[in-house]
């Protein structure tokens, strides 16, 4: 399966990541593990630090710092999205090419990817709601045919 799935995204097939969607696309996750990701993204996902006060799953509503463009958040601005996790991947180097937007919480982590075809979110649209689900549903729309 992940051979197919690896197959799929680098020959530019549409594709969606939300949440976990997004962490497997990476080398490896902390998770249970470690464990091997698909290796397409660069960088280790890891557990957020819960020493510097933050809670950790971080639950809630962050805003998105946008560091490209991506179809999926055009138009979006800072708005606030809303998150369910306690592992996240972090900005590097090796991965800024797929980062389309990080959020802060203690420090900052991915939000989404966008490089081709491929898309992902570390938040959940289905919780966002409004305007920002809408844009993933058209979006991902555009290209199923």
């Amino acid at each position: 399966m992940a051979e197919a799935l690896c197959t799929y995204i680098e020959n530019d097939r549409p594709f969606l990541g939300i949440c976990l969607g997004l962490q497997l696309l990476f080398d490896s996750s902390e998770e249970n593990g470690p464990v091997n990701g698909l290796g397409l993204i660069p960088g280790v996902v890891g557990r957020f630090n819960s020493l510097n006060g933050f809670r950790v799953p971080h639950i809630g509503w962050n805003a998105l710092q946008i560091a490209k463009d991506s179809e999926i958040l055009d138009d979006i601005g800072y708005r606030h999205v809303y998150f369910v996790h306690s592992y996240r991947a972090m900005p590097s180097n090796d991965n800024k090419e797929w980062v389309s937007s990080t959020c802060n919480y203690g420090d900052d982590f991915i939000a989404s990817i966008r490089r081709g075809n491929v898309h992902a979110v570390q938040f959940h649209p289905e919780k966002s709601g409004g305007k920002i689900f809408v844009l993933l549903v058209v979006i991902f729309s555009l290209h199923v045919s």
